[in-house]
């Protein structure tokens, strides 16, 4: 959520702050180890105005999210309390699940991504790709210390050539007369900052650059502009979440209840349908079955067939 104009600068000195661990779950069992949350023990136990929450991920789900349930835990994290118009904490940090190179919904969850990459984790090219670093705000290149000292360097000298190649091109495929030539960290050329955890190096430098790319947002609109455009995506995905969950519903009430004809793609045959034709038939079998629907009350609601 946007802060309000007192808690402007609460960001760059947080008085309350949250961490929000994804941690993946089993594909098989569903359960997941939550083990993020030890590795903050200073964090988690000396101060009392820190909040630490692992949060196990749906099995499955890509993107390095809980799907629908991290949004709302970070809407709920970031909404005013008491009637005020400061939210519960300042500042956020959400940690997802390692990430592929195509999955980039961290972005309809945050304002700005910072994307932690380790010495050796790809070369230029991988910087040139399209994926995760098209929504990157901010790169660091973590373990830049001691034996990893010139593996890191290397590591950040090729990422910083792919970003600035990258958003040269970005801007330049903009239309001459457009009032807009940002990339998303808001027009300033993204960094790649070298960082360790060992020795401190580059951290403050690191939380610098993350405010100075927030500042951009509110000043730009672009924070406010993020917001609508998350809560449409999520609306939607629940949206279709929902269809595909009562269709579900909607086959196994009928499956058990008719036989299948020959038509029906399920129906075992030497030759099956191609899953795409099987599909079509299945929602062609449903629609013509008639969709029931439900209440506020979970009462069934019977609706005429197309």
């Amino acid at each position: 959520l946007e802060p309000s104009d007192t808690a402007q600068d609460s960001w760059q000195t947080p008085e309350r702050l949250a961490v929000v661990c994804v941690d993946p779950s089993s594909v098989l069992q569903g359960g997941s180890i939550l083990g993020d949350k030890t590795r903050m023990p200073t964090l988690a136990a000396a101060h009392d105005r820190v909040l630490v929450r692992p949060a196990p991920s749906s099995a499955g789900t890509l993107g390095g999210l809980a799907g629908q349930r991290t949004y709302d835990t970070m809407q709920l994290l970031g909404h005013a309390a008491g009637g005020t118009k400061r939210p519960l904490f300042d500042v956020i940090f959400l940690e997802t699940v390692g990430l592929g190179q195509s999955e980039v919904e961290i972005a309809q969850c945050v304002n700005v991504v910072l994307l932690c990459i380790p010495p050796g984790g790809g070369d230029a090219l991988q910087g040139v790709k399209k994926g995760i670093l098209e929504v990157t705000h901010v790169v660091a290149i973590t373990k830049a210390d001691g034996s990893l000292q010139a593996a890191a360097q290397s590591t950040a000298a090729d990422y910083q050539g792919a970003l600035q190649f990258r958003d040269g091109v970005e801007q330049s495929l903009q239309p001459p007369d457009s009032s807009s030539h940002e990339n998303c960290a808001g027009g300033a050329p993204r960094r790649v900052i070298l960082t360790s955890a060992e020795t401190g190096q580059g951290l403050a430098d690191l939380w610098q650059t993350l405010c100075h790319v927030r500042r951009q947002q509110l000043e730009s609109g672009q924070w406010r502009q993020q917001e609508r455009t998350q809560q449409e995506y999520w609306m939607w995905k629940s949206f279709h979440t929902l269809v595909q969950k009562h269709v579900m519903e909607q086959y196994q009430s009928t499956s058990t209840q008719e036989p299948q004809d020959e038509e029906s793609p399920h129906k075992n045959t030497l030759v099956a349908p191609p899953p795409r034709v099987a599909a079509a038939q299945l929602l062609r079998q449903l629609l013509q079955s008639g969709i029931r629907s439900r209440d506020d009350n979970g009462n069934e609601n019977p609706s005429q067939p197309p």
